[in-house]
């Protein structure tokens, strides 16, 4: 999305000074060496960015996981507008997220985490309200959202295009998923989410336009491609064995909206909210880091990275003893799902947005005789092309150098991103046509008469390039050129005896030797 208008001057220079390693975490110091950690950025090399603003604990005041987090900070006193409550857990669920993406890919997620409690700063609101006025806690909500512009940027500058996932937790009566698009209940109950005024209000709206599939908004929300539909999809083997979803539900994670219906009742319709409780996308952070319209301070929206608010249910979010530490009695139901709703996104980048490595030659087969081919790079530039070994190819350019090549059959391989997670591969044959021909003269060639007295004639199956005569010294007593299938040449004047006849091809090398009687009649 476009960030240029929402920067803010005073802490550029501040964030600019962050070194950016994927996969260690950044802290937002709100003066030079503090070292509170509110606010954390770990940055990614993928394009896929996640959010939890209202998961932190810090400054909370509580015992959560049997660690107590005092509120003792006097710069940041208790907002008095607004809502407080916490989505709990939240804040584990993300990092769990990003450490099996990393376990799939060898790649990170940038994930950004308020680890202040909501009492002190809710950063899905406009600032007025996320703040309640106070300055200080303005500063943790700027630097919350320019860690978020920071990986934004990332993505477009090294994707092009990706996908902001703003992760909450409800505790609505159905337990499901809620998936939020900037779509009212109404317009999924009523409405046709393919009506452009919909699409131009969603915060998928550059995915409308660009998705691999041609994919209509429609199935997109809650076609059997959507989000949705592939979390319900999935096994998720022990959530089902611990929880029951209702409405005969016994693998995935419902999830609204998807296109899950079984028909018994409206509460077990997955395509639509009707009147029950759900959470559209239409806060804050989905607005303002999403490609739909701005958030309502005029900032954000639009641009080539979309956004979706993800609401999981509670029951996904239990952690009963995690790290040593008691936080419930229920099982642990957090760390299965967070590898499942991993393995789900990275599927759902593949289908929609993965051709970030896409190329290919204009042929399948090169002769080493031929004009060293170029790849064609459709997807990213600056990736790196690589092959099985033989074929001899630029890394940077996708150049084969034909010549300096094996002839056979190899697989191309070009990556991109630091971390080769995303690759494309085409297999391609290297021939040699002089080899063929050579193949096909030693195969039929033939001299007649042998025993000879005078004239000798050769033909085969393609054009020679040389004939020499040796005699049993090894001393070349003859050497005949040629460009034809079939000759003469005149033995009258060897002696009698024992001659070795050499096929020459055109590289010099040897193709046949034949031994040759000459006599006199």
């Amino acid at each position: 999305m476009n960030k240029n208008t929402f920067l803010f001057l005073a802490l550029a220079s501040i964030f600019s000074t962050y070194s950016q390693t994927p996969g260690i975490s950044i802290f937002y110091e709100q003066t030079p060496g503090d070292n509170r950690g509110y606010i954390e950025y770990i940055p990614g090399n993928l394009p896929i960015i996640i959010s939890a603003p209202h998961g932190g604990v810090k400054l909370s005041g509580n015992t959560i996981g049997e660690v107590n987090y005092p509120d003792n900070d006097t710069s940041l006193p208790d907002r008095n507008c607004g809502t407080n409550e916490r989505d709990d857990n939240t804040d584990i669920l993300i990092r769990e997220i990003q450490a099996e993406i990393f376990n799939l890919t060898g790649c990170y997620a940038h994930i950004i985490i308020n680890n202040l409690h909501r009492s002190k700063l809710d950063p899905n609101r406009e600032i007025v309200e996320a703040t309640c006025g106070d300055n200080d806690a303005e500063d943790h909500w700027n630097a919350f959202h320019n860690f978020i512009d920071q990986a934004s940027n990332s993505v477009e500058t090294n994707w092009g295009k990706g996908l902001f996932i703003d992760l909450h937790g409800q505790s609505h009566s159905i337990a499901r998923i809620e998936l939020g698009y900037n779509i009212s209940s109404t317009q999924l109950n009523n409405s046709n989410l393919n009506d452009t005024s919909i699409i131009n209000n969603s915060t998928i709206n550059n995915l409308v336009a660009n998705n691999l599939g041609g994919l209509t908004h429609e199935q997109l929300i809650r076609g059997s491609e959507s989000l949705g539909s592939k979390l319900k999809a999935t096994t998720a083997t022990f959530y089902n064995n611990n929880i029951n979803p209702g409405c005969g539900v016994t693998n995935g994670y419902r999830t609204i909206p998807s296109n899950f219906d079984s028909g018994a009742s409206n509460s077990c319709d997955d395509t639509r909210p009707f009147n029950f409780a759900y959470f559209a996308g239409d806060y804050y952070n989905n607005l303002r880091h999403g490609s739909g319209p701005a958030a309502s301070d005029g900032t954000g929206g639009s641009g080539n990275i979309d956004g979706i608010m993800s609401e999981v249910n509670r029951r996904v979010r239990d952690l009963g003893t995690y790290n040593g530490n008691v936080y419930d009695t229920r099982p642990q139901t957090l760390v299965p799902f967070a590898k499942d709703y991993a393995a789900v996104i990275l599927d759902y980048i593949d289908i929609h947005y993965n051709n970030f490595a896409d190329f290919s030659f204009g042929l399948s087969s090169y002769d080493v005789n031929d004009s060293d081919p170029t790849a064609t790079i459709s997807g990213i530039a600056g990736g790196t092309f690589s092959s099985t070994n033989g074929l001899v190819i630029d890394s940077n350019s996708g150049v084969i150098d034909l010549s300096a090549s094996n002839v056979g059959d190899y697989t191309i391989t070009y990556s991109v991103g630091n971390c080769s997670y995303y690759q494309t591969t085409q297999n391609i044959s290297i021939t040699d046509a002089t080899l063929k021909v050579n193949e096909s003269i030693i195969k039929t060639f033939n001299i007649y008469p042998n025993p000879t007295s005078s004239m000798l004639y050769f033909e085969a199956s393609s054009s020679i390039n040389k004939i020499q005569i040796y005699n049993t010294l090894g001393q070349q007593l003859g050497n005949y050129s040629f460009n034809t299938s079939k000759g003469e040449i005149d033995t009258s004047r060897l002696p009698d005896g024992m001659y070795l006849l050499k096929v020459i091809e055109k590289n010099n090398n040897v193709l046949i030797t034949k031994q040759l009687l000459k006599i006199n009649k």
